[in-house]
């Protein structure tokens, strides 16, 4: 299983529409299979935090096509991307999870494709931020 932690820091006085849509974008990532585990505020910073998983790599890649390719979305996108100052996207592999009322801890190092392996360019009108993080080879 993998993760998107999504942190979304949302326009001054816009937190209240924001949340309504996207009460309603959960539902419909809920309806494809890409599962919405958490969402808060960060009241201090104005940030929206989320994460939804997905089985793997082509999992998420699936199910991200199936939701942003929905005339939902489309109809939607400029509403939701005006909302927004910045976003940024943490791609985690599962080490502990909960199953019912037990944690499950996952063998390491996890085989297969690593989350956001693929990559995600954003959306149409955004550019890449100069701020990059680097990790050894």
């Amino acid at each position: 299983m993998i993760t998107e932690l999504r942190r979304y820091r949302v326009k001054p006085g816009r937190m209240p529409s924001w949340l309504e849509f996207f009460a309603e974008a959960a539902k419909r990532n809920e309806a494809i299979g890409a599962r919405v585990e958490y969402a808060g505020v960060d009241r201090e910073t104005g940030t929206f935090i989320w994460l939804r998983t997905f089985a793997d790599e082509a999992d998420r890649q699936s199910r991200k096509a199936e939701f942003y390719g929905s005339a939902w979305w489309g109809e939607r996108e400029a509403f939701a991307m005006d909302h927004i100052l910045e976003y940024d996207v943490t791609f985690l592999d599962a080490a502990v999870q909960r199953d019912g009322g037990t944690l499950t801890f996952l063998p390491w190092p996890l085989d297969g494709e690593q989350p956001g392996g693929r990559g995600d360019g954003p959306p149409d009108g955004w550019t890449a931020s100069t701020r990059r993080s680097y990790v050894p080879e």
